[in-house]
């Protein structure tokens, strides 16, 4: 009797996990309380970031070198300078810009490489080797070792090299996953 109540049970509970599939990864935070396909529900940004998909925004209208955006980004906490993996993640950071009265031009975001390592990368260190657009093209020759976000008037974002030591505003990033 035991040995079939057992596996009753098993069954119930592999039928009953069966039928929640897994679509990604969901942080365990005692804040977040789930994820609907567009948003973590629960989760809320520190005071000064905005709520996105996937991530928390803030936009630092200041002109900075990277280095300076950088560690400022990660003076506020948990963020870094943005990362810009697709277009989706381009596009909440164009809306983070717009609503903050910024409606075109370059901004810095996450990407750098550097003469000992010429891939990009991502200063959030969460792993990512994706890029949204490159404005000139994946294949284009990036003389410069840091990542800008450029829109245009079209409202259009694609990533472009520049050198470090430019001052530009900046957009920081904590993505929640």
């Amino acid at each position: 009797m035991l040995t079939a109540s057992l596996f009753v049970w098993t069954v119930i509970t592999v039928t009953q996990a069966a039928a929640f599939p897994v679509t990604g990864y969901i942080p365990e935070s005692s804040t977040t309380q789930g994820y609907d396909g567009d948003h973590f529900i629960g989760f809320t940004c520190p005071g000064g970031w905005t709520m996105h998909s996937i991530q928390c925004l803030h936009y630092n209208p200041q002109n900075m070198t990277w280095d300076e955006a950088k560690r400022h980004c990660e003076s506020m906490g948990q963020g870094s300078l943005a990362s810009v993996y697709d277009d989706m993640l381009a596009e909440e950071i164009h809306q983070e810009l717009t609503h903050a009265g910024h409606q075109h031009g370059p901004v810095w975001v996450g990407g750098y490489k550097s003469p000992r390592n010429p891939s990009w990368s991502w200063s959030d260190y969460v792993g990512f080797n994706q890029f949204a657009d490159f404005c000139q093209g994946d294949s284009a020759h990036h003389e410069n070792d840091c990542l800008q976000i450029v829109f245009d008037e079209n409202e259009s974002g694609c990533l472009d090299d520049r050198k470090c030591d430019m001052k530009l505003p900046s957009i920081c990033g904590m993505i929640l996953i």
